[in-house]
């Protein structure tokens, strides 16, 4: 699942800010190191090229929210996995595969739930 979200009105003739949430539900538990981080760049960077920089907004109903037209600037994108039990045991090894995809992707935000 993946949201847009969208600030209502405008501040200051800036266009409002548009931030996504691409969500993911993985069993990462059976991974080390490296399968964690290379899992984690590979989603990072697909979080990215689908919905960070800028955004093609077709949608004629979230027009009313865009007073600049279709294109949107991306302020923030975050990936978020999700899912009790699937994530590794070792925290250190999760903690270090999270700093290296960061590193990696610095424009996308990586958190669990």
């Amino acid at each position: 699942m993946d949201v847009l979200i969208i600030e209502e009105g405008e501040v200051a003739g800036r266009q409002p800010r548009v931030e996504t949430f691409s969500f993911k539900s993985r069993d990462l538990s059976g991974l080390d190191l490296d399968g964690l981080r290379v899992q984690m760049i590979e989603d990072a960077g697909e979080a990215l090229r689908k919905y960070g920089e800028t955004l093609d907004t077709r949608r004629d109903s979230l027009q009313s929210l865009l007073s600049q037209g279709r294109m949107v600037s991306v302020s923030r994108v975050r990936l978020v996995y999700e899912g009790n039990g699937l994530m590794p045991g070792d925290s250190r090894t999760l903690n270090r595969a999270v700093s290296e995809a960061r590193a990696e992707v610095p424009e996308v935000e990586v958190l669990f739930q």
